[in-house]
C-alpha cells in the first residue's frame, strides 16, 4: 500500500517566463501548482518522493484565455519562478553566447532539489 500526498500552491508571475518543452511563453498572471508525492518506505525517516507536478493557469476574468493544465517539471518551474523574482543573476557570456546562473544561484536551486523535491535513481537489484 503507497501512500500518497498532494500539496496545491499559487504563485504569482510578473513577466512572461518559459519552461523547458512548451512553446511559446507562458503570461504573467497566477498559476496553480498542485504536487503529488509518494512515501518512501523503509527509510528511518519521514521521505517523499515527487511523482507529478502540474500546473493550472488560472483565467482572468473578463479574458478569452480558457484556463489550461499543464505537466511540468518542478526543477524547470523553481529556476523560472527565480528568474521572475529577479533573484537568479544571470551572466552572459559574449563569447560562447551562452547564459549561465550565478554559483550562489546554483547552488540554492541544488539545495532546494536537495531538500525532497528529487530522488536519485536506484540500483538495480
Amino acid at each position: 500500500m503507497t501512500t500518497t500526498r498532494i500539496t496545491q500552491k499559487t504563485y504569482e508571475f510578473l513577466h512572461p517566463f518559459n519552461l523547458a518543452g512548451f512553446e511559446p511563453s507562458f503570461p504573467p498572471g497566477h498559476y496553480n501548482v498542485e504536487t503529488e508525492e509518494e512515501i518512501l518506505e523503509g527509510l528511518s525517516f519521514v521521505g517523499f518522493k515527487c511523482i507529478s507536478t502540474t500546473m493550472y493557469m488560472i483565467r482572468k476574468p473578463g479574458t478569452v484565455i480558457e484556463p489550461k493544465t499543464f505537466n511540468i517539471d518542478p526543477r524547470d518551474f523553481n529556476i523560472a519562478l527565480l528568474r521572475d523574482r529577479h533573484q537568479c543573476s544571470e551572466h552572459h557570456d559574449t563569447r560562447s553566447g551562452k547564459t549561465a546562473m550565478s554559483k550562489l544561484d546554483r547552488q540554492a536551486i541544488e539545495r532546494s532539489e536537495n531538500e525532497g523535491m528529487s530522488v536519485p535513481p536506484q540500483a538495480p537489484v
